[in-house]
């Protein structure tokens, strides 16, 4: 187990970009693990990455350091949409209920129950209700690339078991290949603003294209993958209570899919606790979603992301340079 813990403290130290680790600590492992996390980041609870989870009934601790633009993008981009929507149609029955729908996530939860007792996560994003009665998380958000599905259906029970909420939203994306940074040296780079202008203006043609398209084609510039082919990409609804998920596919074999989902079941209900909910006498009913819209956005969001992703490896490799030639050449200020 010090093997494990040492790998989890190692990714928190270094927090480079696009990582996840799942490994198994045991309760009072996980909270040495916890303290050394705290040191090195007195602003944790704060802190949205590098973020620091555990699992107490799986006793899995999970390590993930800044995720790619997509990830933030399509988490925000469901909650935003339900709490418009609940926010909007509330308001013509109770403006107390309307403003007790709040936007959650980026916040650190420790108060699980039961058999995930001890647990801390942190959503990708979600509702909460909010009021001068009563406070709970009813709906939860999290993203995953698909090698990370079952780390993502632990989530769900740890959410829905162990917290209690309503609903839980899961979204997989498949990015094939997955991004590395290239192993050649980019030494013509001179100014890093202008190499990140041409790089934009560049894979924004294949952004047109594969929108025009309905294709999620890969970000390609001077020869290397910038952003994989999104194959596929997904959204289940778990529910508290059922078994069984209900699945809408967005993507599949790199093209939009033909018939796509004007809901995802979600009912303004869903956002309210029950008893809150009964006492309202206010009609329930599904709340809309425009996935024609969230797949544009997912597609933007990829293409955001390979920029990203350039700009931090063209400004390291500028770094690289500036470094080489101060100690070459004794300049302090060189171009740009």
């Amino acid at each position: 187990m010090d093997v494990n813990y040492s790998r989890a403290l190692s990714l928190l130290k270094s927090n480079p970009p696009e990582q996840r680790l799942d490994l198994q600590l045991p309760h009072a492992k996980y909270l040495q693990l916890e303290n050394a996390f705290f040191k090195l980041y007195p602003e944790s609870l704060e802190l949205r990455y590098p973020s620091l989870s555990y699992n107490s009934f799986t006793e899995t601790v999970t390590v993930v350091t800044a995720p790619a633009n997509i990830h933030e993008s399509a988490a925000s981009a469901i909650s935003s949409v339900i709490e418009a929507d609940a926010e909007q149609y509330l308001s013509t029955y109770s403006e107390e209920l309307a403003s007790s729908i709040l936007g959650y996530g980026s916040t650190t939860t420790t108060d699980f129950s039961d058999a995930f007792e001890g647990s801390r996560k942190q959503p990708d994003g979600g509702v909460r209700y909010k009021s001068v009665d009563g406070d709970q998380i009813t709906v939860v958000v999290e993203l995953g690339f698909s090698e990370n599905y079952a780390s993502l259906c632990r989530s769900k029970d740890m959410w829905i078991d162990g917290h209690g909420i309503n609903v839980f939203i899961l979204v997989c994306l498949t990015e094939r290949p997955r991004f590395k940074n290239p192993t050649t040296v980019y030494d013509d780079i001179r100014d890093v603003d202008d190499a990140t202008d041409e790089m934009e203006t560049s894979i924004n043609e294949t952004l047109r294209l594969n929108l025009l398209n309905n294709r999620h084609a890969l970000f390609l510039y001077r020869g290397h993958k910038w952003a994989g082919d999104m194959t596929e990409a997904f959204i289940e609804i778990w529910r508290a209570g059922s078994s069984v998920s209900s699945r809408f596919y967005l993507i599949q074999n790199g093209h939009t899919c033909d018939e796509l989902p004007t809901t995802l079941g979600i009912r303004i209900s869903d956002l309210v606790p029950d008893h809150v909910w009964q006492a309202s006498n206010i009609p329930d009913r599904v709340i809309p979603f425009n996935a024609s819209r969230y797949v544009t956005k997912l597609a933007k969001a990829m293409c955001a992301t390979a920029v990203d992703r350039f700009k931090k490896f063209i400004r390291e490799e500028f770094r690289i340079f500036r470094t080489i030639y101060c100690i070459f050449f004794g300049e302090q200020d060189i171009i740009g």
